[in-house]
């Protein structure tokens, strides 16, 4: 078995650590879990423990969406969290001008739905998680960081790939490797 998810990896600019280290410094005291800025990506899909026979056919769907994809841009801009307002759970970067992206994510479930992946129930929102919160007693610190920087643009990441990835969870944080790397528009004319 390995945990596998498909991602797209985000590069760190001096702009998004900027950001990053402010939410660590203003937020010392709460308890979080920030996410390393060599493991910053954006979710496609997650697929959990998956048995090793069940790979190969997940990497030949994945080829399809890839190939009928061209490359494409978006924007990381604003920040925000899930969770309650009393209980956040998650602090993460926004993704804008996803159309492309969403997109993509459709194409994956359709080709990932007859592997029997059903596509996830909840709206598709793309974004970047840079912590995960465990507790946090100061909220309203976390607030004004989410007014100071919702209208920031940190980013425009031009994605040519996406990746499968697996991922190994150790107390001191994830490690992730890639299985395999899927190249964009490979089906496109030039």
């Amino acid at each position: 078995m390995k945990r596998l998810f498909c991602a797209v990896k985000v590069p760190v600019n001096e702009t998004i650590e900027e950001v990053i280290n402010a939410y660590r410094q203003e937020l010392a005291e709460a308890r979080i879990s920030w996410v390393s800025p060599q493991n910053l990506h954006l979710t496609l899909k997650f697929f959990g423990d998956t048995p090793s026979q069940d790979i190969p056919a997940i990497q030949e769907a994945l080829h399809l969406s890839a190939f009928e994809m061209p490359p494409f841009n978006f924007t990381v801009e604003g920040c925000g969290t899930f969770g309650s307002l009393r209980q956040p759970n998650v602090i993460w970067l926004g993704i804008r001008n996803a159309k492309m992206l969403t997109a993509l994510y459709h194409s994956l479930n359709t080709h990932l739905e007859p592997l029997g992946y059903v596509p996830d129930k909840k709206l598709f929102t793309p974004h970047l998680t840079i912590g995960r919160i465990k507790s946090i007693s100061d909220t309203l610190t976390l607030r004004t960081l989410e007014s100071e920087y919702s209208a920031e643009t940190f980013a425009t990441i031009r994605t040519e790939s996406f990746f499968l990835m697996e991922s190994f969870l150790r107390p001191q944080g994830p490690i992730y490797n890639v299985v395999e790397e899927f190249k964009l528009g490979e089906g496109q004319r030039a």
